[in-house]
């Protein structure tokens, strides 16, 4: 009889220990289950109508790797780069960086962003339609530390129907700073012509503009802005005669004056200089004359390169990018997303010429017919400047301090509150004492 109690007590036991082994193997393959579905983060700068576009190429890529979510996370331009250098600092940046040339040296530097080299060359991520020239753009020294996710060069954008209107020939796609600042003083007498000479300039003051205007122009020059080791490489001299330039142009009134320009540094799109009418010339990214000629529909808005200084440009690739933290605890996840991002037709045509023309070349070619004509004209503004851009070395840690440096040394010329010469050896050695910090 104990016998037979015994057994029943073990069979019991084995049949309870059966019925927990079958909850806990539930329990197992479930947590299997939500275990590979993989969350990665994505950061990125923009405004409502970018973010629309970004949520819209998620939600492609999700379709096509259930087993992968991505998060994204959306900040305007100021709000964004401040929060990257709080989150990368603290190892807590997203999986997939929206990244930019301005920063992606200090970063890689530091050691905060992978190398994607490893991704690159297992195919994982496919840069087989990317020009070389875009390609080399990507790479901190020999190692690659993102990828283009759109391409653009700046350029100075006219008003044909403007010009037009006031009897001015348009600008050469090739012109010097010579031509420029005749252009300039011309368009101003055109518009004292007509009685409208007051309120009304022949271009936007760019006395300021660090990068890419003045990189542009110290390039020309044979120079650069900083050295490969991060020293400024641009001589006084080169300052000096930059501003010169400018203040010749603004004493002329063929620029507005420095309490007008300082009035709409900060203003939105519809409401720039350009648009309102009152000058007919204006430097800008490529990939913004689209929106530029949206606001102006009435006009005929052109695009032409930087000037140059015999015959030289100073063209250089810019754009944003797309890398991925050193912290990332799914970087093949990551890689994979950033393949289907410029890779993918589908993601292309959502994308579009959003931050510019796609690196891809293959991409470029298949959204062109379903462009608007402005954005057509930027596409080969930038496909036909590409050819003579040459890669210039990275910013180094404090290029932001530096930038408004020169911004401030502009100001004070623009106000009178500084001789030229007194500015430019200012602004040279609190540039000097910046990168020497």
């Amino acid at each position: 009889m104990l016998k037979h109690k015994v057994v029943y007590v073990f069979l019991l036991i084995m049949l309870a220990f059966g019925l927990m082994g079958c909850s806990n193997n539930s329990n197992g393959n479930a947590s299997g289950e939500n275990s590979k579905k993989v969350t990665i983060r994505f950061g990125w700068w923009g405004d409502p109508p970018r973010n629309k576009v970004y949520n819209a190429i998620i939600a492609e890529f999700e379709k096509e790797h259930p087993d992968i979510k991505v998060k994204g996370e959306a900040l305007s331009r100021g709000d964004y780069w401040d929060k990257m250098a709080t989150e990368i600092a603290g190892g807590n940046a997203p999986d997939i960086i929206g990244m930019h040339q301005t920063f992606v040296s200090d970063y890689a530097r530091r050691n905060t962003l992978l190398s994607l080299d490893k991704y690159i060359n297992s195919g994982v991520i496919n840069l087989d339609d990317f020009p070389d020239s875009v390609k080399a753009s990507s790479k901190v020294g020999n190692t690659t530390y993102m990828v283009a996710q759109g391409v653009t060069m700046s350029g100075q954008i006219y008003n044909a129907s403007l010009l037009k209107e006031l009897g001015v020939s348009t600008p050469d796609m090739d012109w010097s700073w010579d031509d420029f600042s005749d252009k300039a003083l011309e368009i101003k007498k055109a518009f004292e012509a007509k009685g409208e000479g007051k309120g009304h300039w022949g271009v936007s003051d760019q006395s300021n503009n660090f990068q890419p205007l003045f990189q542009y122009y110290v390039r020309e020059k044979g120079n650069q802005l900083y050295t490969e080791d991060g020293k400024i490489a641009f001589t006084e001299q080169n300052v000096i005669d930059w501003f010169t330039m400018w203040d010749k142009l603004r004493k002329e009134g063929a620029i507005p004056d420095a309490a007008t320009s300082d009035e709409y540094a900060n203003v939105s799109l519809e409401q720039s200089l350009i648009v309102k009418g009152k000058v007919a010339i204006s430097g800008l990214p490529a990939n913004q004359l689209y929106l530029y000629q949206q606001q102006m529909k009435d006009q005929k808005v052109e695009m032409i390169r930087q000037p140059t200084l015999e015959g030289k440009g100073g063209e250089l690739i810019e754009g944003a990018y797309l890398s991925i933290s050193a912290e990332s605890k799914h970087p093949k996840e990551a890689a994979e997303f950033i393949n289907f991002f410029v890779n993918n037709e589908r993601a292309g045509k959502i994308f579009k010429v959003e931050q510019g023309n796609p690196g891809s070349t293959k991409i470029a070619k298949l959204i062109e017919p379903s462009l608007e004509p402005a954005q057509q004209s930027a596409m080969k503004f930038i496909e036909d400047t590409l050819q003579t851009a040459t890669k210039a070395p990275y910013p180094p840690k404090g290029n932001t301090e530096i930038t408004t440096a020169f911004e401030d040394a502009a100001s004070s010329i623009a106000f009178g509150k500084a001789s030229i010469k007194e500015a430019s050896d200012t602004f040279m050695k609190k540039a000097k004492s910046i990168l020497n910090q």
